[in-house]
């Protein structure tokens, strides 16, 4: 099959999970997982994501057999702990910052896990790893077109933390350049979703955990602190390549990827 049907089947696929398939879930699903989980949404929300986005990952595999489902997923184990140590040494100072500002301290545990853990978990996973990943590594789509299509969706999904129509399109436009981020991390991390999912997970943690204000477009004093977060991980990458790891963004493949996509690690130096 060409990778243009490809393309469009999974796009088409995506958007068909994304706006039409949480009108099938139905409320009755809804209440009654909110009554098993005591109205905490630690059943609720997973429940709902795989619902909505089983067809994507089911697609995914059908066009690509001979790719296996962690490939698909991102979810190959090599490097977890590296990964899981550089956010935290990537988010801690904005961690630290938040900490300093915030007169907040909130613990609950369905708010880490709703808000923190489940978002960077599915979101990273299934727009990053299987909906950018598929597009631009197998279907062949350059980078800037494969991250637009999942970061401007992305988006999207945040535009309800404005509070007017001006605060409203600043989470759309912080959340998608952050989405295309979260891209790039995935590419040079080798096709790995671990490090852009951790620090999606710390991040969110850290503001959720200090209530901090400003929705996803945040304050001044809270940027700069999140702002520190991003410049440690571009440099942590930077670092990485300088010691070997092949670049795998680079102005040949922007807008079209034509280097193919090998299954083998593209980590060519040791993960501690």
């Amino acid at each position: 099959m060409d990778n243009k049907i490809k393309t469009l089947i999974m796009i088409s696929t995506f958007i068909f999970c994304h706006y039409v398939m949480k009108y099938l879930w139905g409320n009755d699903w809804s209440e009654a997982l909110l009554v098993m989980d005591q109205q905490t949404y630690l059943l609720l929300t997973p429940a709902r994501y795989l619902f909505k986005y089983s067809l994507l990952v089911l697609a995914a595999c059908l066009l690509f057999r001979d790719v296996s489902l962690p490939e698909i997923l991102g979810l190959k184990t090599e490097g977890f702990q590296h990964y899981f140590k550089a956010a935290v040494a990537c988010c801690l100072p904005m961690t630290l910052g938040y900490a300093y500002l915030s007169n907040e301290l909130n613990l609950t545990l369905s708010g880490i896990m709703v808000g923190s853990v489940y978002a960077g978990v599915f979101e990273e996973i299934l727009f990053r790893a299987v909906l950018f990943g598929v597009l631009f590594r197998f279907c062949r789509l350059g980078f800037i077109p494969a991250a637009l299509v999942s970061s401007v969706i992305f988006g999207l999904g945040h535009i309800y933390q404005g509070h007017d129509p001006m605060s409203s399109f600043a989470a759309f436009a912080i959340t998608s350049v952050a989405g295309t981020w979260f891209a790039w991390l995935f590419c040079e991390s080798g096709y790995r979703i671990w490090f852009p999912l951790w620090m999606h997970i710390f991040m969110n943690a850290a503001y959720g955990i200090f209530g901090m204000s400003g929705g996803a477009a945040g304050d001044l004093e809270g940027n700069i602190f999140k702002a520190s977060a991003i410049v440690l991980s571009l440099v942590y990458i930077h670092l990485f390549i300088r010691s070997g790891k092949k670049r795998e963004i680079t102005v040949s493949s922007l807008w079209n990827n034509h280097s193919g996509e090998s299954l083998q690690p593209s980590i060519t130096t040791k993960l501690a």
